[in-house]
């Protein structure tokens, strides 16, 4: 976490800002280092806001593109890092099918809101429809490899996929009954639409139907429209081209010779199927966009262009319609694409998207596609950015609560950085739930992030221990694996015991298994358990035998010896002899060292001012007794 400080325009003082995770900064007044006496207490006020990624309208966006940026890394890892172009399209086309989706979803939504929310459905969907044409512009320039040739069939696809005004032109102009079609308003205007995006077969269809088709100059415009050739893939593109001014002499020809002069309409279609730059220029007028008049007169004056001469056609365009000033946001991202700048691309999509889902899903494709452009200075470091783009939207995930979990996926194709910064956000991770905990767990053992393991486990233990709740407690200490977490909480234990003569996790204590050597302190705990169940169960030698050694091998904290010595009373006092000499001497030994320890607790003192007597007169008694048996013992053994 950065800090900034900044100054306060009224007060002048200085105040401390500090980025947190994901979308969070914390703001406070920022102290001064001269005078620390005179600092008081400092309100810190944290500060979040949500993406419109948080809605839930858009959690279908990121769980499906998450799923399709997996499928892209799996492809990776079983091509040993090489997959094909058409399996890169593929993956390009199912990020585009889940931005429609959801932008369709938003767009039926926006239809039966109420009026207070039709307004942000509607900039919603909006966003959405700008994000899928900027893709499909890139996967026409830089991922599909078809583009290498010729890209303009494909431009005119992008297109006529985006506008679709000719499309709802003729079914308005189909949909009335009149003997003369022509004269519905629209007429003209769709079958110049039509021509413009090179959908001949859809012009001839429209021209059919005016009433003076039969004319010689209708037969013109159809010849004409039937005979335009395309760039496609099965004709070279030096076979196309001059096939592509055959037949554009042809029209300037027929145009010259007044063929069409009876028509305005039909003439004006001729000159621009000539090329005529003042009618391609009058076009303009009736375009929504910059760019799509370009395509526009790339199709009639240079079909054949190539990507790295898009830039040249996307500036004049640009400078028809305005110049630099009048441009947008999307008029700079799709002008970066056509210029092949795709850092001045990334740039523009984060300062301008309030998250980065879509630069880094973008670049994701990019990085792995194996048609980059031939020049390598457009992106000198694009594997770096990458990961950059990932690390910032996985965070952003991360600090969500119930969109974490993607997060975890993002990080893991981070080869740089990601390992550590999601060893950090984990332990970051609101542990609601004992659910929520177990999943931190599992992800992170999956990593072998064990320091995350085993902080999730103290944090939910003393979760546990807040809660009244010792046994729970333990068991998340177990599954730490951390020695001074289970001594505290085998302390905690032992201090219950001492206060209510039980043990509330008998089922814990008696099942620990390996577990019991994680630290001295819950080995003594196990194995007084042990002599709880020997004494429950008459077996009174074992149990004097474990508890003498128990006592004196000194694992057991100062203040529990006390409850050892009164334990050890019963079988001191028994008319069978269960301690030798030897461990009544050592019996009375930790007695003494105890009396003589300052540091017990209080409480814990009093108890022993009350026992001691007892105490040192059962040892006194089964020191005697042990004696004498042990002299019989010896005179037996002399006889």
């Amino acid at each position: 976490m950065s800090t900034v400080f900044l100054p306060d325009r009224n007060t002048g003082d200085r105040l401390a800002i500090s980025w947190g995770v994901g979308n969070c900064i914390a703001i406070s007044p920022a102290c001064a280092k001269t005078s620390p006496g005179l600092r008081g207490p400092v309100n810190v006020h944290e500060v979040r806001w949500e993406t419109s990624l948080f809605q839930p309208i858009f959690r279908k966006l990121v769980n499906e593109s998450m799923a399709t940026f997996l499928s892209l890394q799996n492809l990776m890892k079983d091509d040993s890092g090489s997959v094909t172009s058409d399996q890169m399209v593929k993956i390009s086309r199912q990020y585009r099918s889940v931005l429609r989706d959801c932008q369709e979803h938003l767009d039926s939504l926006s239809e039966t809101a109420g009026a207070a929310e039709v307004a942000g459905y509607t900039e919603q969907a909006e966003v959405l429809y700008k994000l899928e044409l900027i893709w499909h512009l890139a996967e026409i320039l830089i991922i599909d490899p078809k583009s290498e040739g010729c890209l303009l069939p494909q431009l005119l696809h992008w297109i006529s996929l985006h506008f679709k005004d000719c499309e709802d032109g003729a079914r308005s102009v189909l949909s009335q009954a009149s003997d003369s079609p022509e004269d519905h308003v629209l007429y003209w205007d769709t079958l110049l639409d039509f021509v413009l995006q090179g959908r001949m077969d859809q012009a001839r269809n429209l021209l059919n139907l005016h009433t003076d088709f039969n004319s010689d100059m209708f037969a013109s415009m159809d010849q004409l429209l039937r005979k335009m050739p395309l760039p496609s893939s099965a004709v070279s593109i030096g076979d196309f081209l001059l096939k592509w001014k055959n037949w554009q002499l042809e029209a300037v020809t027929r145009v010259q010779a007044g063929e069409f002069a009876v028509y305005p309409q039909l003439n004006n279609i001729a000159e621009i199927l000539a090329g005529s730059e003042e009618a391609l220029d009058a076009v303009a007028n009736k375009c929504k966009t910059w760019y799509q008049w370009m395509v526009y007169r790339m199709l009639y004056t240079n079909p054949s262009v190539a990507a790295y001469d898009l830039g040249i056609y996307a500036q004049q365009a640009i400078d028809r319609f305005g110049g630099l000033s009048c441009m947008t946001s999307l008029d700079s991202v799709l002008l970066g694409l056509t210029e092949l700048d795709l850092p001045e691309v990334v740039k523009e999509l984060c300062l301008t998207l309030d998250s980065l889902w879509f630069p880094a899903h973008l670049l994701g494709v990019l990085c792995h596609a194996n048609t980059v452009h031939p020049n390598k200075t457009v992106m000198p470091n694009i594997a770096g950015l990458r990961e950059y783009l990932l690390l910032e939207y996985a965070t952003s995930l991360m600090s969500h609560n119930s969109l974490w979990q993607a997060g975890v996926v993002y990080f893991d194709q981070c080869p740089v950085q990601g390992r550590q910064r999601l060893e950090a956000l984990l332990e970051r991770v609101a542990l609601t739930s004992n659910y929520k905990a177990n999943k931190v767990i599992q992800i992170a053992k999956d990593r072998g992030l064990h320091s995350v393991v085993s902080s999730t486990c103290k944090v939910m233990g003393m979760k546990a221990l807040a809660g009244n709740d010792t046994g729970s407690a333990m068991t998340w200490g177990l599954r730490s694996g951390d020695a001074k977490f289970t001594t505290f909480l085998a302390d905690r234990l032992l201090a219950e015991y001492t206060n209510s003569g039980r043990f509330t996790s008998t089922d814990l204590l008696d099942n620990l298994g390996a577990s019991i050597i994680v630290s001295d302190r819950l080995t003594f705990l196990g194995k007084y358990r042990e002599f709880s169940r020997m004494r429950e169960d008459g077996e009174n030698p074992e149990a004097a035998d474990l508890l003498h050694s128990l006592l004196w091998s000194r694992l057991a904290p100062k203040y529990f010896w006390i409850t050892l010595l009164i334990d050890a009373v019963p079988y001191l006092t028994s008319d069978e002899v269960l301690f030798t000499s030897e461990q009544t001497y050592q019996l009375l030994q930790c007695l003494e060292e105890l009396v003589k320890d300052s540091s017990i607790p209080e409480k814990h003192k009093i108890v022993l001012e009350e026992e001691e007597t007892a105490i040192r007169l059962a040892i006194a008694k089964n020191l005697a007794l042990s004696i004498i048996k042990e002299g019989d013992n010896g005179s037996n053994l002399v006889n």
